[in-house]
Order: structure tokens, then C-alpha cells, then sequence
């Protein structure tokens, strides 16, 4: 009976949750999720207590996320060389271990200085990155022989949006109510949740032969990098996140013009992360109906439009009337999270299939890090030119950055098309 169609299916099945509470976990307490607690308390421990300017917190914020610009080369170790016979599971222990040492440093620290946030944060980065491209590995490599990789996403990103949404008002919260060193003591504690879920619910085959895993995923490697369409895909998401108008430029105008206090702060966060959650519910649901080529230009001209329409607070009316920037602020979280979600998610569903066997870690991580780098990229360039220009020509420039994304949609090519 063991050896039963049944029994078989039902271990699938198993294995399916088991896997699906591992990555729900892991996105749930990353950086993207809970692990953000600390994000607005950082932001005003740099303004308020540091006393640093718009443009030196942008370097800051482009340096602390160097780890992730690097994901392919974690994408690489994780590939070609098995610590103990795994190439998955290993990693995570160790990843998990680094991050929660290095929130309970932060949290035992009497005082800050710009150089120590930035090494420690640096040193954050790189944990949690080569924490998230083991479990994307782990999801293409299992969601894709089953055609799981849309419904894994839409898993991953749900539990990340439901956590925005905690995080958000707490982060607000925590912000005005506690000191720094007690907020980072508590984000210790999450990467120590995602160990305990690896030991229990992974279970990987012992891989023997390291040399010819390493010669199977170079070859790999080196034959996803001649693929056109992936380079293409890679530009695209460069280009998608390409904003130097947003993070520490728009923080710095919100607090100190439209008066956006720490408590609003997060509960618009919030907002956007229940739309989020929304959106990933949505393209979890419907992944398989959708026509992905639609749904990006749809998402291009929005996102574009979406971008020019922060314009509208430097509009006499509204700078009169802080109330009304306020509605407006919470109103575009909530529309816009939906719209973000899906395409985010369905451009990442396609870097997923698009990843061959063997080098799933490195070609899902290298085609993501343009992500990071485009986040990275702006945000300095946004820190450069904010003290030069101001915020409104920056707002031009990230639109425009989003709009040429119509002009490589027509070399794309996605799995819904013949």
C-alpha cells in the first residue's frame, strides 16, 4: 500500500505544505516582511539623532542593501558547492544564525555611529540575501517540474504583504515608543523562527559528487547567459525599479513639508501592504487565466501615470491643505498596492521559469539582483540629485525610467505564449 499511486500522491502533497510553510516563513520574517520593524526607527535615528541630510541617508540606505546587489555570486555557492551534502538547507541554518547575531549586536549597542550602522547593516544584507536566494532556489527548483512556481510566489509574497501589514503600524508604533536597541533586540528573535522551520520541515537529498555538481551548474549557467530573453527580462526589472524619487528624497519632503508623522507613516504602510496581500491573493488565484503581456502594459501605463501623479503635492491646494495630502497619500498606497503586486509578481513568476536545471539559485538571483541594483542605482542617484534639483524632477526621471519598460515588453517572450 506504501508503494501505491496514493500513497505517492499524498507524499507529495506533504511535502508541497511542508515546502510552502518553509517559504511562507522565510518571506514572512525577511526584509520585506516583519524584519522591517525597524525601518522608520532607523530613518529618524539617521535625521533626528544622527542628524544626517537627505542625500547622505540615501548613500546610507544605497550601501546597507549592497548584499543583495551581490545575489548571484550566493546564487553560485549555493549551486556548485554542498556544505554536508546539501546545497539548501545548510545554507539556510547558517544564514539564519548570521542575521539573528547581528540584530542582537545592534540591540547590546550603547550608541550609533554612521560606520557602524553601515558595516552592520552591510554584513544584514548579505545573510538575508543569501538567505532569500536559497529559498528561491528552492521554490524553482521544486514549484517548476510541478508548474508550482506562480502559486509558490503568490505563497511567498502574501506572507511578506501580511506581514507589511503588522509591521507598518507597529514599525510606526515602536518608532515613537521604544529605543532603538530594544527594537533591534526583537528583530533577533525572527531569523531564530526560520531556523527552527528549516531543521523540522526541509528535508534534502544528500548530494554526493560536489565536482560534478559544480561542472553541471556552470554549464548551466553559461548556457542561460546566451539567452537573449533573459538579459532582456534582466533591463526590464532594472528598469521597472528604477526610482531615484522615492525612499530617503520623498521621506525627507513628507516629514518636513507635508508634516507625515511616524504613527501616519506606518499606518499607510499598512494600507499598502493589505492591498499588496490582496494583489498576491489575487495572481495566486488567477496566475494560470491571466495574459501576462496585458497585464504588464496595463501595469506600465499605471505605474507611469502613478509615478507623475506625485506631483500633485507640490500643488499649491495641497501643501495648504496637509489633510488632504494625507487622503490622497493613503488612497494611492491602497489602488496602487493591488496593481504592484500582480506585476511584480508576474515578472518574477517569468525569471522563475526562465531558470534552467542545476543553476536555479544563480539565474533566478542574478536576474533579481537588476532588481536590487535598480533600487540601489536610484537611490543613490536620488540622494545625488535631490539636494541639486529638488524632488520634482526626480519624480520626472522615475517615470520615464518606467515608461521605457514598453519599449523592451515587445522583445519579451512569456510562457502563456505560443
Amino acid at each position: 500500500m506504501n508503494g501505491s499511486p496514493e500513497a505517492a500522491e499524498n507524499q507529495d502533497k506533504k511535502t508541497i505544505i511542508k515546502l510552502s510553510v518553509v517559504l511562507a516563513l522565510v518571506y514572512f520574517f525577511s526584509p520585506n516582511g516583519i524584519a522591517s520593524l525597524p525601518g522608520l526607527t532607523v530613518s529618524f535615528l539617521l535625521k533626528d539623532v544622527l542628524k544626517i541630510t537627505a542625500e547622505q541617508a540615501a548613500y546610507f540606505s544605497a550601501a546597507t542593501v549592497a548584499g543583495w546587489a551581490i545575489k548571484p555570486l550566493w546564487g553560485i555557492i549555493s549551486d556548485s558547492l554542498p556544505v554536508f551534502g546539501s546545497r539548501r538547507k545548510s545554507y539556510l541554518v547558517v544564514t539564519s544564525v548570521g542575521a539573528a547575531a547581528v540584530w542582537f549586536i545592534l540591540g547590546t549597542m550603547g550608541n550609533y555611529s554612521i560606520t557602524q550602522l553601515v558595516l552592520l547593516f552591510i554584513l544584514s544584507s548579505a545573510f538575508y540575501a543569501f538567505m532569500d536566494v536559497v529559498t528561491d532556489a528552492l521554490m524553482v527548483e521544486n514549484g517548476k517540474p510541478l508548474n508550482l512556481t506562480g502559486r509558490f510566489q503568490s505563497i511567498q509574497w502574501t506572507a511578506v504583504y501580511a506581514a507589511s501589514i503588522i509591521t507598518g503600524y507597529a514599525g510606526g508604533w515602536v518608532a515613537e515608543n521604544l529605543k532603538p536597541q530594544l527594537v533591534f533586540s526583537i528583530n533577533a528573535v525572527f531569523p531564530l523562527v526560520v531556523l527552527f522551520s528549516v531543521l523540522f520541515f526541509i528535508k534534502e537529498s544528500e548530494i554526493s559528487g560536489a565536482k560534478e555538481q559544480f561542472r553541471q551548474s556552470v554549464a548551466s549557467l553559461k548556457a542561460a547567459l546566451k539567452e537573449k530573453t533573459l538579459w532582456l527580462l534582466a533591463f526590464f526589472l532594472f528598469f521597472w525599479t528604477f526610482s531615484p524619487s522615492f525612499g530617503a528624497p520623498f521621506f525627507y519632503y513628507s516629514v518636513d513639508n507635508l508634516k507625515f508623522d511616524k504613527i501616519f507613516l506606518g499606518t499607510v504602510a499598512s494600507v499598502g501592504a493589505a492591498s499588496s496581500a490582496l494583489g498576491a491573493i489575487l495572481f495566486g488565484k488567477f496566475s494560470r487565466r491571466l495574459k501576462t503581456r496585458s497585464l504588464v502594459k496595463f501595469a506600465i501605463i499605471v505605474g507611469t501615470i502613478a509615478t507623475l501623479f506625485d506631483l500633485i503635492y507640490f500643488a499649491p491646494f495641497v501643501q495648504q491643505n496637509l489633510f488632504l495630502a494625507r487622503i490622497i497619500y493613503v488612497s494611492s498606497a491602497a489602488i496602487l498596492g493591488i496593481i504592484g503586486a500582480i506585476t511584480f509578481l508576474v515578472m518574477l513568476n517569468a525569471a522563475a521559469i526562465a531558470c534552467p536545471k542545476y543553476a536555479e539559485g544563480t539565474t533566478f538571483a542574478a536576474l533579481t539582483s537588476f532588481w536590487n541594483i535598480g533600487l540601489i542605482g536610484s537611490s543613490a542617484l536620488g540622494g545625488f540629485l535631490f539636494g541639486k534639483i529638488g524632488l520634482q524632477p526626480l519624480i520626472v526621471v522615475s517615470a520615464v525610467f518606467t515608461a521605457v519598460t514598453w519599449l523592451i515588453l515587445p522583445f519579451l517572450k512569456f510562457s502563456d505564449e505560443n
